[in-house]
């Protein structure tokens, strides 16, 4: 099962958003062995292309009396979230997982507040409070 789970999750990688693979399989076992099996493909997936990665979705699934293991890609952004304020309004959260890179780089390089914030084009709020 280990190869065809390989083979099938090169073509899996190609899915657009939207896009969903269907594997039929005979019984409640080989569902469940097919799906670990993707599981793990993602798993080693995720190390070269986490975005991407958690953008797919694998799921074991009944449809017309018969089982199926489903593969979709969908939308997914996990570098924006909702905060929800006490009063019920939604602001918009991004994290820049570079850009956090960059700063701890130059801080471990010793760079001063000054040289961080020119090369940085300024700091928000929350970065001087979490590194300075």
């Amino acid at each position: 099962m280990s190869e065809i789970s390989k083979v099938w999750f090169s073509e899996i990688k190609k899915l657009d958003v939207g896009q969903a693979l269907f594997f039929r399989v005979t019984n409640k076992v080989e569902q469940v062995q097919l799906a670990n099996a993707f599981e793990a493909e993602k798993e080693l997936f995720s190390s070269f292309d986490p975005v991407h990665a958690s953008q797919i979705f694998i799921n074991k699934t009944l449809k017309n009396l018969k089982q199926y293991v489903t593969v979709e890609r969908k939308y997914r952004s996990p570098f924006v979230a909702f905060l929800k304020d006490t009063d019920g309004s939604l602001s918009k959260l991004t994290i820049d997982p570079e850009r956090r890179r960059q700063i701890t780089l130059m801080l471990k390089d010793k760079k001063s507040r000054e040289e961080i914030e020119d090369a940085m084009n300024g700091l928000t709020d929350e970065e001087i409070k979490e590194y300075f």
